[in-house]
């Protein structure tokens, strides 16, 4: 039979089983499993029906190159929105604001900043971008921020503000009310960015208010009582070289970026300072040079020293103040990323997977009776204590034997490929930015408010 006698959909239906024929053959096949590793650069595709629906387009999420400061940003996104507004020409979701008026914004996407809420915000901002949102930044003042919400009142989706800046709630002239009909409602300005997922509420509104950018569960992404949002190094990962660990020297990586990191109380510091230069002692690890990059600095958390003077860690290389792409290429070249307890949550150790490069997680408290019990832990990275080797080791602080086996394991035993979190590449981060902002808040929040209202609390401020 011809094909030109085929109805359009019998065509689609045969393309799609021959499709998923050839992938259930390469799957199962003898060779099918080198094949698929080869196809897929490193990372694992779930090859669903899902994969072959038509995606919508994704927008271009960088800014222009002469853009200096964030009021040549918004002024620019401004008149585009106006225009396409004037036109009725505007593309999908162009209509729609968000006002990320917290001061990490302007410093990630203007600045460059790259610290951890640097990061987080720079994931968000891209993520808004690419699905069309049109985004305004700017920094805590909610002059400003109101100033941006009148120009738009209908088209503002939701306002992202720093956890701690809380003036426009408290104050009658920017908060909506019955006597402040101009005011920004509530419901609108009350996403507050806490990189941490503590659970803590400010002025009355749930949970769901609380915007965080990384976990400490498995598995709860979608449960939990907050609403994590979380960043990506999708990009960066694939972009990295995986060197085989065969072909690295034998160096180790210390996450610190204070020596005083190793002069703090054993409840904060996870490893003796003498650890390093003892590990260099132990079989098969003669060779092993540890190098960080960190300051030396007897100001810094000055309060908490308990061992002093500060200085630097005998057996670790400081390479000091070192760029991204120095980093990189230190964490690439490296057979492990040593964690000492501190920071806490720190995007690095992820950069560290995308490299291949196992991270040794201390365990800074635990369950006495039950050691082995995860959900007890308390460690730096409380995420990553539910991975395993050959990417993760997780090591109770102060447990020497523990620390010399990690890193002995981590060279036996070595990773074969880069990983990066599941829940953590840019189309889930879309997805959860896309929930963000089309929810519809309001609703919640007056289910929310007549609940408390029935249990005898009062409001000045309206919906």
């Amino acid at each position: 039979m011809s094909s030109r006698h085929l109805s359009r959909s019998t065509i689609i239906s045969l393309s799609i089983f021959s499709f998923l024929a050839c992938i259930t053959f390469l799957k199962f096949s003898p060779n099918g499993e080198n094949v698929l590793s080869w196809t897929t650069d490193t990372f694992d595709i779930d090859f669903t029906l899902d994969t072959l629906k038509p995606k919508p387009k994704l927008f271009s999420w960088e800014i222009d190159e002469d853009i200096k400061d964030h009021h040549t940003y918004n002024e620019r996104e401004i008149t585009k929105l106006r225009t396409c507004m004037n036109d009725n020409n505007c593309h999908r979701n162009q209509e729609k604001v968000v006002l990320a008026f917290a001061h990490t914004w302007p410093q990630a996407i203007i600045d460059g900043w790259r610290g951890g809420e640097g990061v987080w915000a720079m994931s968000m901002f891209r993520a808004m971008r690419e699905l069309g949102y049109t985004v305004l930044i700017g920094m805590n003042g909610w002059e400003e921020t109101l100033a941006h919400y009148r120009m738009f009142p209908d088209q503002v989706k939701v306002i992202i503000k720093s956890a701690w800046i809380d003036d426009c709630i408290k104050n009658p002239a920017c908060i909506k009310s019955d006597i402040n009909l101009t005011g920004i409602p509530r419901w609108k300005c009350e996403f507050s960015m806490n990189f941490f997922p503590d659970e803590h509420t400010r002025f009355g509104l749930d949970y769901k208010w609380i915007i965080h950018a990384d976990r400490h569960f498995k598995g709860q992404e979608e449960t939990e009582k907050l609403q994590y949002i979380g960043y990506s190094f999708e990009d960066e990962c694939k972009n990295r070289e995986f060197i085989p660990h065969k072909k690295r020297p034998m160096s180790s990586w210390i996450l610190a970026k204070q020596a005083t990191l190793f002069h703090l109380s054993t409840v904060e510091t996870a490893f003796n300072k003498s650890y390093f230069e003892l590990a260099g002692q132990e079989t098969g690890l003669e060779e092993m040079t540890f190098k960080g990059a960190y300051q030396v600095n007897g100001e810094y958390m000055k309060g908490w020293i308990h061992d002093s003077p500060v200085e630097s860690l005998r057996g670790v290389i400081n390479l000091g103040k070192i760029g991204p792409e120095r980093f990189s290429e230190e964490l690439s070249n490296s057979r492990i990323m040593i964690g000492v307890g501190n920071p806490t949550l720190s995007p690095s150790p992820y950069l560290a997977l995308c490299s291949g490069t196992p991270f040794l997680n201390p365990i800074k408290s635990w369950d006495s009776e039950n050691p082995n019990d995860r959900s007890k832990w308390v460690s730096q990275h409380n995420y990553l204590k539910w991975l395993d080797p050959p990417y993760v080791y997780n090591v109770q602080a102060h447990d020497y034997e523990g620390f010399v086996n990690a890193i002995q394991s981590s060279i036996s035993h070595p990773p074969t490929k880069k990983y990066i979190d599941p829940p953590m590449t840019l189309n889930e981060v879309r997805k959860r930015v896309e929930r963000l902002v089309e929810t519809d808040w309001k609703s919640i929040a007056k289910d929310y408010m007549q609940e408390k209202i029935a249990e005898g609390a009062t409001y000045t401020w309206t919906l």
